[in-house]
């Protein structure tokens, strides 16, 4: 309960314009609405013991992370602590992670990671969710990827012609079968709208996992304790 109070007045702190972090655009800092000013003095009353919590440590930054195109390291981890995090869930492997770029608010530069940073990282309370796809789904879907320049993605490997297709395309190191059952990790909200893969809407199957995405990656970054800019190419 206490969790999910502190994540609430955190957000409401950001909200209300109290955030003492740099945009990362600063236009957007000209264009946000002036706080109202009894609200923002009542929230800073909180303001001591929501950093109490918020401070708290998760991991090292040792490179500067971001979200890039066709592949970047930040965003394989964001797949990847998907895909791993809802095979322990669920006790069972699950072939494929993706979520788009636009889940997230801001990227990682060397220094000490806290909870707060992840917070704002993944600024919304959503949950992780389990689609089933058939392999010519997944086809779909890798060539949706591959049409916007790639995404955060995780257990597939292909490479974009000039066509913007995904060739080559391998899921955990087979070729996919057409008439087999994929299970695909990402969040409620991707799962809902689609984001920019319409390829998940109408799964033959979806669970919904009570995880909170955000709980999900402080406790992916807290195990890695050190988090590098390393790719490894699954997407060329």
């Amino acid at each position: 309960m206490w969790n999910r109070l502190y994540k609430l007045l955190f957000i409401l702190l950001i909200l209300s314009g109290c955030s003492i972090l740099k945009p990362v655009d600063s236009q957007e800092s000209l264009d946000y609405p002036h706080p109202d000013s009894e609200i923002a003095a009542l929230l800073e009353t909180y303001r001591p013991g929501v950093d109490a919590v918020m401070d708290k440590p998760i991991a090292v930054v040792k490179d500067t992370l971001r979200f890039s195109k066709p592949e970047g390291a930040l965003g394989n981890m964001a797949a990847d602590a998907l895909r791993f995090r809802a095979a322990l869930e669920l006790r069972k492997f699950v072939h494929l992670g993706i979520i788009g770029e636009d889940s997230f608010k801001t990227y990682f530069i060397p220094g000490v990671l806290t909870l707060g940073d992840v917070y704002e990282f993944m600024p919304y309370d959503n949950h992780l969710v389990v689609l089933e796809l058939k392999g010519d789904k997944v086809i779909e879907l890798m060539n949706q990827v591959a049409a916007v320049g790639g995404a955060p993605v995780s257990g597939a490997r292909f490479r974009i012609d000039a066509d913007n297709r995904a060739r080559g395309l391998l899921v955990n190191a087979e070729v996919v079968d057409l008439n087999k059952q994929y299970l695909v990790a990402t969040s409620n909200w991707v799962a809902n709208v689609g984001d920019q893969f319409p390829a998940l809407l109408n799964p033959d199957n979806r669970i919904d996992v009570d995880l909170s995405v955000q709980d999900l990656y402080v406790d992916f970054f807290q195990g890695r304790s050190e988090l590098y800019n390393e790719r490894d190419g699954r997407i060329r």
